[in-house]
């Protein structure tokens, strides 16, 4: 009983979003980057995703110089040598996944980097 009511509730919940998917929107605070250019949800999309790919490189610059002050400031100490160490790796290694994952998807499909929801304008409502 509760699965069908939950399903029933996500079914109703993705159509009343698909009818207001292409619908003007005005955030009150421009995405960090964008200019003030998300006067669409397909466009807010985009912006969102554009922000959070800079925001892992804007991360992993901060950690690295984390770990590399770390690493300077240990004066010998090979526990705080090592935990730079691994600070600087770790961040590294996401920005590594991360490149790699948006090359990936760039390769096999370039629509799969660039965000469109131009599709969805078949849910539109004729009302």
């Amino acid at each position: 009983m509760k699965k069908n009511l939950l399903a029933f509730i996500l079914i109703a919940f993705v159509l009343f979003l698909g009818q207001f998917a292409l619908a003007a929107y005005i955030p009150l605070e421009p995405i960090p980057g964008t200019s003030g250019t998300t006067s669409t949800f397909p466009a807010y999309i985009n912006a969102i995703y554009k922000f959070a790919i800079w925001s892992v490189g804007i991360s992993a610059l901060f950690m690295i110089s984390i770990g590399g002050f770390m690493y300077f400031t240990a004066a010998g100490n090979n526990s705080k040598m090592e935990s730079g160490k691994k600070i600087i790796a770790d961040a590294l290694y996401g920005l590594i996944a991360v490149l790699v994952a948006w090359t990936l998807l760039n390769t096999i499909n370039p629509n799969l980097t660039n965000i469109s929801l131009e599709s969805v304008s078949n849910l539109r409502s004729t009302q």
